[in-house]
């Protein structure tokens, strides 16, 4: 009674750990596309994209309210307001697949990215999806590729991120309160790479 007990128990375990060491494998770039941005998903790292960008930003003196009450004080003081929206890019698996995680390859500084998924077709990411815990609003600096746990079903993985500021190109109003407008351009990308058990 005792081996059948021991051998139960090796099955068990045997069977858990074989479960548990399914070989992650790398979704082929075949399944996977990007309307906006297809260099991120074509299988060739010496492809680059770029995330559009349409937003800038304004840096400018404005006549700030410091105090509260029916005469309130008001102080001279120099602004930065970013006017335009977050940068995104949305990829879709041919079917939803469970994903383990996926490694984005930059070819710039990615400020402030952030994933969300979702298994909604079309997608409404306004109003269904899931965000990516793992490195929310997560600053990639450099080119060495970044990983981000997915671990859950997908059919869309949306990336967002922020406009980096293109100084090169800004300009200066004549105005009294001395404007300057940066325009924002995208962060760019070479691969976003899938991978699932």
């Amino acid at each position: 009674m005792k081996h059948l007990m021991l051998l139960s128990i090796l099955f068990i375990v045997v069977s858990g750990c074989a479960v548990l060491n399914q070989p992650i494998v790398e979704i082929p770039s075949t399944m996977l596309s990007c309307d906006t941005n297809p260099e991120m998903v074509d299988g060739n790292l010496k492809t680059v994209s770029t995330f559009v960008s349409t937003g800038h930003v304004e840096k400018k003196y404005k006549n700030i309210k410091v105090s509260p009450g029916p005469f309130p004080q008001r102080e001279r003081r120099y602004t930065t307001s970013v006017i335009g929206k977050r940068t995104a890019a949305i990829i879709k698996l041919d079917t939803p697949t469970y994903i383990s995680y996926v490694e984005v390859y930059p070819a710039s500084r990615i400020p402030n990215i952030a994933l969300v998924t979702t298994n909604e077709d079309p997608p409404r990411f306004k109003t269904n999806f899931d965000v990516v815990r793992d490195k929310y609003h997560f600053n990639v600096e450099g080119t060495k590729p970044v990983k981000f746990k997915i671990n859950r079903e997908i059919l869309y993985l949306q990336l967002t991120a922020d406009g980096i500021e293109d100084k090169y190109n800004s300009t200066r109003e004549k105005d009294r309160d001395k404007s300057v407008h940066i325009p924002l351009k995208g962060a760019a990308i070479k691969e976003v790479k899938f991978y699932a058990n």
